[in-house]
């Protein structure tokens, strides 16, 4: 080996634990490299920190000290930066409330090679595939339980935002799709597509037609200009309380 490579290989090291935003345990990750500059990243990895090696180690601390401060505010006020939420952990027996609905979790495991889940009499049946890990168990129930509230509630969801649209807007719709989002409560399109997050469902229902109306209102104006907003206000006027409840519950709404 190369003397220099060493030398490089030496200097890099790695620090990797967790601080507390808000109710999110987020992972922090520093790396000390051969580098002449620093940087700090939020990303749905959580909070990366690349710092010189170079430097010495009092300089090193007070620069993670100052990008650990800023991550932190960053989050606060941007949490959908990280765009990962912690995965529910489903127990056989238990009730989930959403959309004003309480669905009861019923898990069974069959020898079978495929695992699926239906909806019966408000009862979310789960039929796991023998021979899962613990950590296959947990994706799978939670990509089954998506799944059939997708399905449950498109339907209505899809019948409120058109109330809505032929109350207040009165413009074409192209398509309503309900889906899984952690990065965004719902997005409308210049071609009049609107997705809208399951986790919405979680809120209360002004709250969710708030969002339905936010993205309508995309249709006459597809930007956040004063027009906008202006257009929002006048048909809820108590908006900012919905923005300030998703913002303070974000954290909280995830399957």
């Amino acid at each position: 080996m190369p003397k220099s490579q060493k030398v490089v290989e030496e200097k890099e090291r790695v620090e990797a634990f967790e601080i507390n935003v808000g109710d999110l345990a987020v992972p922090v990750k520093i790396l000390f490299e051969d580098r002449f500059n620093n940087r700090v990243t939020v990303n749905s990895n959580g909070i990366t920190i690349k710092i010189s090696a170079k430097q010495p180690k009092e300089e090193q601390r007070k620069n993670i000290d100052y990008f650990l401060k800023w991550a932190k505010e960053k989050l606060g006020s941007k949490p959908e930066l990280l765009d990962f939420l912690p995965q529910r952990k489903y127990m056989n027996g238990e009730v989930i409330r959403i959309g004003g609905y309480d669905f009861f979790i019923s898990i069974f495991f069959q020898d079978q090679k495929k695992s699926t889940a239906k909806i019966f009499n408000n009862q979310i049946v789960i039929s796991l595939a023998k021979g899962l890990s613990a950590e296959a168990q947990a994706n799978t129930n939670s990509y089954l339980v998506c799944k059939c509230l997708t399905k449950f509630f498109q339907p209505i969801i899809t019948e409120r935002i058109h109330e809505l649209n032929s109350r207040y807007f009165g413009k074409h719709i192209n398509s309503v799709k309900l889906k899984y989002n952690t990065s965004n409560w719902g997005s409308c399109s210049t071609q009049g597509n609107i997705n809208i997050s399951l986790r919405l469902l979680f809120a209360p229902q002004d709250v969710i037609d708030y969002v339905l109306i936010h993205e309508l209102a995309h249709l006459i104006h597809p930007n956040h200009s004063n027009r906008f907003w202006n257009l929002v206000e006048k048909i809820m006027p108590s908006y900012r309380e919905k923005e300030k409840f998703l913002n303070d519950n974000n954290h909280k709404f995830y399957l």
